[in-house]
């Protein structure tokens, strides 16, 4: 592995740029945006940072909104000055015109007319392409409209192929499918908070390592997964040359790390079905015993000695107790069913949910009903199980429509309210409700 490549500070620049307030009333405000810049420029300049303070500069967290002359006056002295590293951060909204070209908002932008009103990646790619410097780094923390709550924008949010620039290395928010989070009262956006706890690490990370840290980071919450691209760049460079302190934190977890949904036996019920099978295969061997002294009454002694072993035994599998167990932990959701197991990781989840009813056939004409069934959307990159997986929820039907049928919940005495609180906690906003699994697909029964 080649050695981490340490900018020379005095050789680079780097302009952070954040908007968090808009005049359309279509553009939600970010708050969050404003600690970002503040904490990145406290990182890049601090103690470990590689920077001098005068070449790190901050657009948009003033009193004073931010017009397109100062902006492009900030990144034509940083592409002029720089000649190690040059380094462009953005956090905001993010507009598609008509084109679908990807435009990064200010604070006067309008979604109806963005292509005026709004800043083109084109523009901040133009000067990234014109400057001296040996890498070239552009960090986007943005999507495409602001009308969800919990997130920034619309799936339609970023297109990867606008952000070529020969010799860049390219670090995103998100995929060209899905939306960038900002939780509502969090701290810093949901990236930008991962790519802090990056820059916070034991030790420096490479861009390549920062963007694997922000994945694991994102893909552990459920949250849409970055995107990166590298074009001649040198992926092994180090943003800080040391640990910078303590990780920040806008919410600290609380619960437990791991909860269990499972149907147990009570230990009394369990000893109860131990003395049974007990008896029952004592009997059975009393049985036996006189069955081979008296050959005449074989057929009837094989009958007794059958039947009690055959329930001494069933007795024996309930005393031991190998019940189903649903667990919902900080990696995923798995199913353990007679000791098998099965595990499908946040990363692969697009969404969950519980089913009310669900009827599916059972052949010859016939059908059956099942309740309170658990549900799984893969992603797309995600394959569904095959066939032999211990999946007692796995009907037909439910993976024609693409989903993961799991179990039903009274399989594992499962409450929807604890499993929903279980997954948001650990998993990220991945639980539907059943109105709302049924809105996004309406083959589902309703």
């Amino acid at each position: 592995m080649p050695d981490p490549w340490i900018p020379d500070g005095s050789a680079s620049r780097a302009v952070l740029i954040g908007v968090s307030a808009y005049s359309s009333a279509n553009l939600a405000e970010i708050p969050a945006v404003r600690d970002n810049l503040t904490a990145l420029w406290k990182v890049l300049t601090g103690e470990h940072g590689l920077l001098p303070a005068d070449h790190c500069q901050v657009l948009g967290n003033e009193d004073q909104p931010l017009d397109k002359a100062t902006l492009g006056s900030a990144l034509a002295v940083a592409r002029r000055e720089a000649t190690d590293l040059l380094l462009v951060y953005y956090a905001g909204h993010g507009l598609l015109d008509e084109d679908g070209l990807l435009h990064l908002t200010l604070a006067d932008a309008e979604p109806d007319n963005v292509a005026y009103t709004a800043v083109p990646l084109e523009v901040v790619k133009r000067e990234l392409s014109r400057a001296r410097a040996r890498a070239r780094v552009l960090i986007l923390d943005c999507c495409f409209s602001g009308r969800a709550v919990a997130a920034m924008s619309t799936p339609d949010s970023l297109v990867a192929g606008q952000l070529e620039v020969t010799g860049t290395f390219t670090l995103t928010s998100t995929t060209a499918t899905a939306p960038s989070h900002a939780p509502p009262g969090a701290t810093y956006t949901a990236f930008t908070e991962a790519l802090l706890g990056a820059l916070h690490a034991s030790g420096p990370l490479t861009l390549d390592e920062i963007y694997t840290y922000v994945d694991h980071d994102l893909a552990r919450r459920g949250l849409p997964r970055p995107q990166r691209r590298s074009v001649n760049a040198a992926s092994d460079l180090v943003l800080v040359s040391g640990p910078v302190g303590e990780r920040p934190v806008s919410q600290q977890p609380t619960g437990p790390s791991r909860v269990l949904l499972t149907k147990r036996t009570s230990p009394a019920k369990r000893r109860s079905w131990a003395c049974l099978s007990a008896v029952m295969i004592a009997l059975a061997g009393w049985f036996g015993y006189y069955m081979w002294l008296d050959l005449s009454e074989r057929a009837g002694g094989f009958i007794f000695e059958l039947f009690f072993l055959l329930f001494g035994w069933g007795a024996a599998v309930a005393a031991r107790e190998k019940p189903w167990i649903l667990t919902v932990d900080e990696t995923g959701l798995a199913l353990e069913l007679y000791g098998a197991s099965w595990r499908i990781p946040w990363q692969d989840v697009d969404y969950l949910g519980v089913l009310r009813t669900f009827t599916y056939s059972i052949g010859q004409g016939g059908s059956r009903t099942a309740s309170h069934v658990l549900v799984v959307r893969p992603r797309q990159t995600a394959p569904l199980p095959d066939r032999t997986s211990l999946l007692p929820g796995d009907i037909k039907e439910l993976r024609d429509f693409g989903y993961i049928g799991v179990c039903q919940l009274s399989s594992v005495d499962g409450d929807p309210v604890v499993l929903r609180r279980a997954v948001e906690r650990l998993g990220g906003p991945l639980f539907r409700s059943h109105r709302e699994l049924v809105d996004m697909d309406p083959r589902l029964p309703t």
